[in-house]
C-alpha cells in the first residue's frame, strides 16, 4: 500500500466518513483529556497540527480551545469535507512523511489515528518530520490501536478501498520517537469505549528534545 492508495481509499469515504465521525469525540473523555493536557502544555500563540486530520474533529476541538491550529491530510476529499465543517479553518493537502512546513514552525503535534496506515519502513520518516517542524520543547501527542495486528480492508463505508490498518506496539512507537529526539512523558492505554471497533487505544505524549 502507498500513499496514493491511502490518499484515493480517504477521497472514496470522505463524505460518508465525516457523517460517523465529526462528532464522536463527545463521546471519549479520555480523549478530550489528552488534547486538553496538550493544549495546556503549548504556548498561547504556538501553533499546533493536526497531522491526518480528516474531517478535522480534533482540529475543531483544538480551535475551540482558542488553540491556534493547521489541519493536514493526504486526501483532498477530506481536506474539502473539514472546510465545509469549518469556513475559516486553515485545511491543507499534506503528507506526514513530507509535511508542507518550515522547521520548527510548530508548538504541537496532533496524530490521531494517522500512524496506523504507515509501512514499517515510513513510521520513522514521520517521526523524524514530527521532529524536524516541532521548535525544542515542542509537542507531539499520537493516538493508535496498541497491539500487533495488521487489518486489510477492501471495503469500508460500503465504498471499494485499499486500506492497511496497522495496530503499533506502544514500547517499538515510543523507541522511534526517541530515536528521532523526543522524550516520551506520558503513556495512556484504554480499552474500546461501546460502538468503538473490539481493540485497546494507546496515547503517547511526548516532547521534542534539544
Amino acid at each position: 500500500m502507498d500513499s496514493t492508495s491511502i490518499r484515493d481509499s480517504y477521497d472514496a469515504v470522505a463524505d460518508v466518513y465525516a457523517q460517523g465521525f465529526t462528532a464522536d469525540l463527545a463521546s471519549k473523555p479520555l480523549d478530550r483529556a489528552m488534547l486538553t493536557a496538550l493544549a495546556e502544555q503549548v504556548p498561547h500563540e504556538g501553533l499546533v497540527a493536526d497531522v491526518g486530520c480528516g474531517p478535522a474533529q480534533v482540529a475543531c476541538f483544538r480551535a475551540d480551545l482558542r488553540v491556534p491550529v493547521l489541519g493536514l491530510d493526504v486526501s483532498p476529499g477530506m481536506v474539502e469535507v473539514a472546510r465545509a465543517r469549518r469556513p475559516g479553518l486553515d485545511v491543507r493537502v499534506g503528507s506526514m512523511l513530507d509535511l508542507p512546513l518550515g522547521d520548527g514552525e510548530l508548538a504541537g503535534v496532533v496524530a490521531f489515528y494517522s500512524l496506523i496506515h504507515l509501512q514499517v519502513e515510513e513510521r520513522p520518516l514521520a517521526y523524524a518530520e514530527f521532529a524536524r517542524v516541532l521548535r525544542p520543547g515542542g509537542l507531539l501527542l499520537a493516538a493508535f490501536h496498541a497491539g500487533q495486528e495488521v487489518r486489510r480492508l477492501d471495503s469500508w463505508l460500503d465504498r471499494p478501498v485499499a486500506l492497511d490498518f496497522f495496530a503499533l506496539r506502544p514500547d517499538e512507537v515510543s523507541a522511534g520517537l526517541a530515536a528521532a529526539g523526543f522524550a516520551v512523558e506520558a503513556t495512556l492505554i484504554r480499552g474500546p469505549y461501546p460502538g468503538e471497533a473490539d481493540t485497546e487505544r494507546a496515547y503517547l505524549l511526548a516532547r521534542r528534545l534539544g
